[in-house]
């Protein structure tokens, strides 16, 4: 027995388009709903820190794709588990659901965890509120977005970041 495991990256109505094979690597938060596996995107679609208010980043979608023979997967889930944000009214907010929607740039109504709650692997999201797998499937769509106030001193780049994701096999 042994699954597969592969990361997918949705956008897009209800998050209905899947990015392209093999590009999970580099999923820049941009001020645009579309993927960015070469950061060339992102150089021209950078969320802006607003005069006034705040502005937010399109939500990145998310999920695990298992494949293989397995008895079950469960016990899935992510945390971030390294980088820092650059400046502390920076807000890097995460959360997951079993029902896809189409990415915002408003305040998200899926990602609401901040990242203080969800920064070591004792304060992870869980993926498989909709249940364990079984067979080859997908896990629950996880979900991230940066906030960025008026507030913010320290603007640019906020670094890489690194998300841990996690599941049992049996």
């Amino acid at each position: 027995m042994a699954a597969t495991m592969e990361l997918k990256i949705y956008y897009g109505v209800d998050a209905g388009t899947e990015a392209p094979a093999g590009n999970a690597t580099n999923w820049n938060l941009m001020s645009t709903d579309a993927y960015d596996s070469t950061g060339v995107a992102y150089q021209t679609n950078k969320p802006q820190v607003p005069a006034s208010g705040t502005n937010y980043s399109y939500e990145r979608w998310f999920r695990l794709k298992f494949s293989g023979v397995f008895n079950a997967i469960d016990n899935m889930a992510f945390w971030h588990s390294a980088g820092s944000l650059s400046d502390a009214n920076l807000d890097l907010k995460a959360g997951s659901t079993i029902v896809a929607a189409t990415p915002v740039n408003t305040v998200s109504s899926i990602a609401t965890t901040t990242l203080t709650g969800w920064d070591t692997e004792a304060e992870e999201i869980a993926l498989n509120n909709g249940g364990d797998l079984t067979a080859a499937g997908y896990s629950d769509y996880g979900v991230i977005q940066l906030v960025l106030p008026s507030t913010v001193t320290t603007p640019g780049d906020i670094g890489t970041q690194t998300i841990s994701m996690e599941w049992n096999e049996s």
